[in-house]
């Protein structure tokens, strides 16, 4: 219920009270029980409020049988996330990935809707017919369309982005975490970029990159979208291109908030691992405990984080003071240091291209030069100095 305040907060609602009932599941038909419906009757009678939020997911016949028994606006809580979404969306995609997912989540209401008018319980609805209905229906797929054309479009555009950074020769950083636990004050910290801070949930929406300042190499870091819990496949999907900077980095930087209780960060923690994993590397992901100066029991929450998600290694800081920032910054430039120089040659034979790419996107390539071979001069982590040797072996290459 914290959580659903601070959601409910963060869409600037006041919260007058709230009511807790205890069950197993909800209730088939209104999400509450009876009881629990008429002491809801007899409450708002008492103290009259604008709106009603419910902490789960109400199906489209448990949302009107709330609206029609208790005479007020009711809303679940993935419908207050998208509420909270729409007023973020401040770029052209985020706009399209919120609408997207509220087209999504209304669907199943309008169906309900439409059975109902068609039922008689809402005679002026849809009051044309069938015909009518399905073009309502054909219109929502025609936006759905080119919603999705769009998204891909710039989905594309961030593919090629991310390319053209390769190229020119930037190592990407990505920020993941739990809504609120500090990504956008981290990026701050490393970067020149100014990134909007607030202490609510989902202050940022949009993807934020910034270079990494006062290093030599080329390292850009990415602010992302933070996760929530039991957030419905659809929302998440619609949200692919933003959740991609996560999985195309070369680098992952998980941060939690310390300055939670243990079983707080456990639940955000086990969220974000739920969304990182398969896709991403445990060796190429780093956790950040952040608010360290808010914190207690730091140790504790260490121990209980490395059970809880595979990682290369974890950093406590505070970003408000700066404590801890400088080790972050250490273990960022360390993954992208390649100490094992390799020269060698290899002759043109099937094989050779595909191995020539991913030796620039994994490695620091000085030299290629085309005659009768391929010279290549390069650096590389130790990590992958083998798996280079097997391939050159492989294709009938040799030292220089």
């Amino acid at each position: 219920m914290i959580e659903l305040e601070d959601l409910a907060t963060s869409m600037s609602y006041q919260v007058v009270y709230e009511v807790l009932q205890r069950r197993d599941r909800p209730h088939p038909k209104s999400f509450v029980g009876k009881g629990k419906l008429s002491e809801l009757k007899e409450l708002l009678q008492k103290r009259p409020v604008d709106l009603l939020i419910f902490n789960g997911s109400l199906k489209p016949s448990q949302h009107l049988l709330l609206e029609r028994e208790l005479k007020i606006e009711c809303i679940d809580r993935v419908r207050l996330i998208l509420n909270i979404f729409a007023t973020r969306a401040f770029s052209r995609e985020a706009q399209l990935q919120v609408h997207r997912a509220k087209l999504i989540y209304e669907i199943p209401l309008l169906r309900e809707w439409i059975h109902n008018a068609k039922s008689g319980e809402h005679p002026g609805f849809l009051g044309g017919g069938e015909y009518e209905t399905d073009a309502y229906y054909e219109l929502i797929r025609r936006q759905l369309s080119r919603i999705d054309d769009e998204l891909r479009r710039l989905e594309t555009d961030h593919s090629n982005k991310r390319k053209q950074r390769r190229k020119k020769g930037f190592n990407l950083v990505a920020i993941a975490g739990y809504t609120n636990a500090g990504k956008s004050t981290l990026l701050n910290a490393l970067t020149t970029e100014r990134a909007l801070v607030e202490d609510r949930l989902f202050s940022t929406l949009s993807t934020t990159t910034g270079r990494m300042d006062g290093e030599s190499k080329q390292i850009l870091i990415t602010d992302t979208i933070g996760f929530l819990s039991n957030l419905p496949h659809f929302m998440i999907e619609s949200f692919k291109s933003t959740i991609d900077e996560v999985y195309f980095a070369d680098l992952v930087i998980l941060v939690a908030d310390c300055s939670d209780s243990i079983e707080e960060m456990r639940r955000k923690l086990e969220t974000s691992r739920g969304v990182l994993f398969p896709e991403v590397d445990p060796h190429s992901l780093v956790l950040v405990l952040s608010k360290k100066d808010l914190a207690s029991d730091v140790l504790a929450k260490v121990r209980m984080a490395r059970d809880v998600v595979p990682v290369r290694e974890v950093v406590v800081l505070s970003s408000a003071t700066g404590e801890g920032v400088q080790e972050l910054r250490r273990v960022i430039t360390s993954t992208f240091e390649y100490p094992v120089e390799m020269s060698f040659r290899i002759p043109h034979v099937e094989g050779v291209n595909p191995f020539l790419s991913w030796l620039h996107a994994h490695t620091e390539v000085v030299k290629v030069d085309y005659g009768d071979d391929v010279e290549v001069h390069l650096f590389s982590q130790e990590k992958d100095h083998s798996r280079i040797v097997n391939h050159i072996v492989a294709l009938g290459g040799r030292a220089i």
